[in-house]
């Protein structure tokens, strides 16, 4: 910010480290809370709570989502709550599958990666959502893509009963 602190974006700066704080030791308890020893790998709670079948994917779900709620107080960019919305549905589907979704939690670390997220737009509300665009964007075309491919199917395969 250019210029004098006012009261407004004190207060803000305050309301921003606290919540930063809050998402930080949550995202540090659901992803990286243990080191692996005599590696670099660090893993938390939302892998060992995955191997609870569907009841611990719901829980580390809801904590995921929580933390989007609490970067929507903010009025973090529409399309940044989007992306940390794709990356916690994404921990949360593939948490949903035994065994592949325990091992995709110990790599992708959704809640670090929305952690991430809120500090660069919380901190500075006018950073750059190109990222988060290209990403969302892409998750987009895509779906369009797969929504054309079926029509396309669909009417090639009614073509040939009919």
């Amino acid at each position: 910010m250019i210029g004098p602190m006012t009261a407004f974006s004190v207060g803000r700066t305050e309301r921003v480290l606290a919540a930063e704080r809050r998402i930080a030791t949550v995202a540090h308890l659901l992803d990286d809370i243990v080191r692996v020893p005599g590696t670099g790998i660090r893993v938390g709670l939302d892998p060992i709570l995955g191997l609870v079948p569907f009841l611990g994917d719901i829980t580390s779900g809801a904590v995921s989502a929580w933390i989007v709620l609490e970067a929507a107080r903010f009025r973090l960019p529409g399309v940044v709550l989007a992306q940390m919305i794709v990356y916690a549905t994404v921990d949360f589907l593939v948490g949903l599958i035994p065994f592949l979704g325990d091992l995709f939690d110990f790599g992708f670390k959704a809640n670090t990666r929305n952690l991430a997220l809120f500090h660069k737009h919380a901190v500075d509300p006018g950073a750059s959502t190109a990222s988060s665009w290209a990403l969302v964007g892409g998750i987009a075309l895509a779906f369009v893509g797969l929504l054309w491919l079926g029509i396309v199917l669909i009417s090639r395969l009614l073509s040939v009963v009919f």
